[in-house]
């Protein structure tokens, strides 16, 4: 099995999963069946870790010093079996890039969680393809009209704030379409939340130190899940 761990710019809490993952794999004898990396929705390709993660790894005995921040990209997401993402909100702004991915992507406390999340999450999913096939459908049926007015004000200026408006009501009919997705979609974040690793970037190094611990105590469960998935198949 593939996990990628997903933040925002891959210097701080995705970065600091991957590391502590990949030393309770060993404790767990998972190591030779889990592969573990990570990536971040908006990073700076080649940033150097943030101090504070490599302060709250070092208590642990972990080096990162030589990471560097990468890019989530499709072929990651094409390649790994299990995407795990620090908040509700990188969730979904994943599932809006990725649509087909929804079957593997998992906030980490939720995917610990064996309760009521995954329920919530399928609802998420559900209500964000349901809002992508309703976009989709509306591209096609009025998508030409739309770009012929963009081409339209790229090359007649005089006629710029009359197109801006036409494509305005475009848009706003598109938001009509998939406003009940829309409302749902946010009550369902809103239930999420709770599974939400808060972001240390640019705190203390002890709060960098409780992230790191507080991940580490999700990892245990959601490794000691695992390992009994894998001996249930055995």
């Amino acid at each position: 099995m593939r996990i990628l761990f997903v933040c925002t710019g891959n210097t701080c809490r995705s970065l600091m999963a991957e590391n502590l993952a990949s030393k309770i794999l060993h404790r767990f004898n998972l190591a030779g069946n889990v592969e573990v990396a990570s990536a971040g929705l908006a990073a700076f390709p080649g940033a150097p870790p943030s101090s504070g993660a490599l302060y709250a790894l070092s208590q642990e005995g972990i080096d990162s010093s030589g990471h560097r921040a990468k890019q989530l990209t499709g072929e990651m997401v094409r390649d790994y079996d299990l995407i795990l993402t620090m908040t509700a909100a990188q969730k979904r702004h994943l599932l809006d890039l990725f649509p087909d991915s929804a079957e593997k992507v998992f906030v980490l406390k939720e995917f610990a969680d064996p309760g009521s999340a995954p329920a919530v999450s399928a609802g998420l999913a559900e209500m964000v393809e349901r809002a992508q096939v309703k976009r989709d459908d509306f591209w096609k049926a009025n998508g030409k009209a739309i770009r012929k007015l963009e081409e339209e004000r790229s090359l007649l200026l005089r006629r710029l704030e009359e197109i801006e408006d036409e494509i305005t009501a475009w848009k706003d009919r598109l938001g009509q379409e998939i406003l009940s997705e829309t409302r749902e979609i946010k009550k369902l974040e809103e239930k999420l939340v709770k599974y939400d690793i808060s972001d240390p970037y640019g705190q203390s190094e002890k709060v960098y130190q409780r992230c790191a611990e507080e991940i580490s105590s999700v990892l245990e469960k959601a490794f000691q899940l695992m390992q009994k998935n894998l001996e249930h198949d055995q």
